[in-house]
């Protein structure tokens, strides 16, 4: 969850996808609204003596499991693997707290960002189909179970899979980082509730074969389980207080393309170096060909934003996110380095999930209780402005609480613009048809129209100032407020509001009921932080929980799109639907730049991208010569709709 209060505070996130996966996109999901469990009651097994006597191999039959073959490579044919020193560098603002990915201090896209590198799930998915294909396990099986109400999944593991210690990986390592997950000692509780609640105790079949039950039936029960990353068993297994002390700044090895090759490469609050693994079992996989081309990938820190672009324009670093649209419409262009094509400029388009955002409005109480005040407060939500007055016209409207995607509906949505007019007629028939002295807006109880915005970063003071004026035009008296970002939080998180500007993350595959489930509406400390009920939506959710089939998924997700929409909970804001990026020319990189549905850029060209000999050597020529390299094209589109 973030919100305009200049703090990102980052959603817990279940089944980390392989790295070859677009790192992170298996299995996304909210752990709001799930219960409680105690953790499986499974013997610690001391790192010892450890050993594990597996029972007898069970006859493999892959005609009667599932597996993935005929897909699109991942990887570029063109790429070329260059293990040189020079590291590919991503920029970090600050220095991880921890080397965890659970734990205290441990919920940090910075840290999920390093362990997808460096572990694999049990399945992935393919970043252009979106259709499972295989990773530590090649062949998997999804059961009915005759009670109706659970089913088993089934996985083979691939007997190829390999740590980077050079030990095998085995259906113990898959039971070992399920109990992992759920013991209370290890100080998540996110993570005990999602695999605590959601799963019996894995079996171990044979040394290749783990088998486990649900309790409970949800299409995306197989997408969390296969998408753990998975880790040895034999350093698992060890007390909650000896794991969170003596891993918080140690990795076990993983079956992933990159390690911690030596103690050097840590340097805390400076930097972290990662080194290309020569032996990773998959590098000739179909998902794994062509993929994570530099030898040494490094995390640096570079704690401001203008430094960080100082740097960049000095040659320090290669790559540039540029994320405020002043800059990349006035100040980016007049950039020599970037004239002369010495650095190139693009604007990229994909297909990734984008979250929603905009004025949520507190539907437990006057006068947002009122679909019509609601409504005219979005009509008087005067984005046309801000688009030309504040961002160059770099954004498009959300019309949707999926926008952008195949999962929402906005034709079928009213479209929603700025209009006055149209506002003082339904607050006219809301019974705001009376002003005071002042000119602001009288209700039927007397009192006057009157709202406050609270934020908790200051540069969004220069956002709001735009939008007061028409506010306060219409008669509606609009308050600013700056306060503390954790007690504006907390003011949220407690429903202590009447408006708040609120930014929502997107998951790959929606996970709406922690957004719009009728019994969280009335509760604190959750996503539906609007007070939104129905019915008929409540019905579609657990509809949308038994049905496998993604096409009939998507019909649900549009009419709940189409039914949350027509409520008007929030007035909404705007998305980007691209990627504004600097580089200096002396990468390759696929036509598509990144994958389709790749949220983060700097992630996919971890995966796709590589340094490029020739490139570099005509950079470096240029650059001595003071001569321009050719311009590419600015804006790329490569999956425009035809």
């Amino acid at each position: 969850m973030s919100s305009g209060t200049g703090i990102a505070r980052t959603q817990r996130t279940f089944g980390q996808a392989t790295p070859l996966v677009v790192l992170g996109l298996l299995a996304l999901a909210l752990c709001a609204g799930c219960g409680g469990d105690k953790g499986a009651d499974i013997s610690v097994t001391a790192i010892e003596g450890y050993k594990v006597d597996f029972p007898d191999p069970v006859p493999f039959n892959a005609d009667e499991w599932t597996t993935a073959t005929d897909y699109p490579l991942i990887g570029d044919p063109k790429a070329k693997r260059d293990l040189q020193d020079r590291p590919y560098i991503e920029v970090w603002a600050t220095f991880v707290p921890t080397l965890r990915t659970d734990g205290p201090n441990s919920n940090l896209v910075t840290i999920s960002t390093v362990h997808s590198l460096m572990y694999e799930s049990l399945i992935g998915v393919h970043p252009e189909t979106t259709e499972y294909i295989p990773s530590l396990a090649s062949h998997w099986k999804i059961e009915n179970n005759p009670d109706g109400k659970t089913q088993t999944f089934w996985f083979r593991l691939d007997e190829r899979a390999r740590f980077a210690d050079g030990s095998e990986v085995t259906a113990d390592d898959v039971q070992a980082t399920w109990w992992h997950m759920t013991q209370e000692d290890r100080k998540d509780p996110s993570n005990v509730l999602v695999y605590g609640e959601g799963y019996e105790e894995p079996q171990i079949v044979d040394k290749y074969t783990v088998k486990v039950k649900t309790k409970k039936m949800n299409w995306r029960q197989f997408l969390y389980f296969g998408g753990m990353l998975i880790r040895p068993a034999k350093y698992l297994r060890i007390p909650g207080k000896k794991y969170l002390e003596e891993y918080n700044w140690k990795f076990m090895p993983g079956t992933g393309p990159y390690h911690l090759a030596a103690s050097k490469d840590l340097k805390k609050g400076t930097s972290l170096t990662l080194t290309r693994r020569d032996d990773w079992w998959a590098e000739n996989e179909g998902w794994g060909k062509h993929t994570y081309n530099f030898g040494k990938i490094q995390f640096q820190i570079v704690r401001d934003r203008e430094l960080q672009y100082e740097k960049f324009k000095n040659g320090e670093l290669d790559w540039f996110r540029v994320s405020r649209a002043q800059r990349w419409v006035q100040d980016v262009p007049k950039e020599d380095i970037v004239q002369k094509g010495w650095v190139q400029k693009r604007k990229i388009y994909n297909e990734s999930p984008e979250g929603y955002q905009g004025i949520a409005f507190n539907m437990r109480k006057p006068p947002f209780n009122d679909r019509n005040v609601r409504l005219a407060f979005a009509h008087l939500f005067n984005r046309e402005k801000l688009f030309e007055k504040l961002f160059f016209n770099e954004y498009q409207y959300i019309d949707s609480y999926f926008p952008g995607r195949d999962w929402g509906d906005p034709e079928a949505n009213e479209t929603i613009r700025f209009d006055p007019d149209r506002a003082e007629e339904l607050l006219a028939k809301a019974g705001y048809t009376k002003r005071d002295e002042e000119g602001y807006l009288l209700g039927n109880d007397g009192n006057r129209f009157e709202v406050t915005m609270r934020y908790g970063a200051q540069g969004w003071e220069r956002i709001w100032l735009v939008l007061k004026e028409d506010y306060e035009n219409a008669g509606i008296k609009f308050n600013l407020e700056l306060m503390d970002g954790s007690t504006l939080l907390k003011k949220i998180s407690q429903r202590q509001f009447g408006i708040h500007f609120q930014s929502w993350g997107a998951l790959l595959f929606p996970n709406p009921e922690t957004s719009w489930r009728s019994d969280l509406a009335l509760k604190d400390n959750n996503n539906n932080i609007c007070g939104f009920q129905n019915e008929k939506v409540d019905a579609l959710l657990k509809t949308y929980d038994v049905t496998f089939e993604r096409e009939a998924q998507k019909e649900i997700m549009r009419e709940v799109d189409r039914l949350v929409f027509a409520e008007i909970p929030y007035a909404l804001g705007w998305y980007a639907g691209h990627q504004r990026i600097l580089y200096w020319d002396r990468f390759g990189h696929p036509d598509s730049y990144f994958t389709r549905i790749g949220q983060v850029p700097e992630r996919d060209a971890m995966l796709l991208w590589w340094w490029d000999a020739e490139k570099t050597e005509a950079l470096e020529k240029a650059r001595a010569d003071n001569k321009p390299l050719p311009l590419g094209e600015e804006v790329v589109r490569p999956w425009a709709k035809k």
